[in-house]
């Protein structure tokens, strides 16, 4: 009788192993965390009082550098903020190194100027985040402009891409390029939020434009001038930003 049900029990045995084999685990659940983002739009440029689309790269109105000054006064959460990207426009830049004065490291800024903070965030120049159009106003200047224009910054310090201000290629400004800027940000976004989950700053900001801050989010975004909403994100599996919540906003 035993050598009658062995080889019956060893058919059910391989039975067993075959379909197991071509069963279809689930994937494994990605961890889910949330990060704190907040998204903020440059302050006032010259061609905003003047409604002037031609002028070149404009920089912020005395207006707008108050603005800025009120930013760096106003913003919540200065000490939580390990990474300052921002669009390299005359506009943002200035923005960016006025309003975060209090949160960006020294080492940005040039020794005889006094700025920046020890241990503080890191500066990061983003070309995908510059402005989503073609007309003067939105294109920015060339590297050697940009350096001549803010001898106060440590640019030895400064990455920048080579390809930029050319608004062709990789930031060509029709809208599947546009979508394709967003989403390679969003998956740096993740990355940079990995390096910096574990510190005592880690908090990003994006400063760029009101016609391109919707694809940082992946959605419309209203923002005025030097002023901020703040998002809880996630990824999901394809490193695309999942707003969890707005948790406060200065719009």
């Amino acid at each position: 009788m035993e050598r009658t049900l062995k080889p019956f029990y060893l058919i059910g045995v391989i039975i067993l192993l075959y379909y197991g084999c071509l069963s279809t685990s689930p994937k494994p659940i990605r961890p889910e965390m949330s990060f704190r983002l907040h998204i903020i739009r440059h302050a006032q440029g010259t061609h905003n009082i003047a409604h002037d689309k031609t002028i070149p790269d404009p920089p912020l109105t005395e207006e707008g550098i108050q603005q800025s000054e009120d930013l760096c006064r106003d913003f919540p959460y200065k000490e939580k903020v390990g990474l300052v990207i921002t669009s390299p426009l005359q506009r943002t830049l200035q923005t960016a190194t006025v309003g975060f004065e209090q949160s960006i490291d020294q080492k940005y800024y040039s020794k005889s100027s006094g700025r920046g903070i020890t241990g503080g965030a890191r500066l990061s120049l983003e070309p995908d985040a510059q402005a989503h159009s073609s007309r003067p106003c939105d294109t920015g200047s060339d590297i050697s402009v940009l350096q001549s224009r803010f001898p106060g910054l440590s640019w030895d310090t400064l990455d920048m891409d080579s390809t930029f201000p050319a608004k062709k290629g990789i930031y060509a400004t029709d809208a599947e390029s546009l979508q394709l800027r967003g989403w390679r940000l969003q998956r740096r976004l993740e990355e940079y939020f990995t390096q910096l989950q574990n510190s005592e700053r880690p908090d990003i900001v994006v400063l760029s434009h009101g016609g391109w801050l919707k694809y940082v989010i992946g959605q419309d975004v209203g923002v005025k001038a030097a002023k901020w909403k703040t998002f809880e994100v996630s990824f999901d599996e394809d490193s695309r930003i999942v707003v969890e919540s707005s948790l406060s906003e200065d719009a």
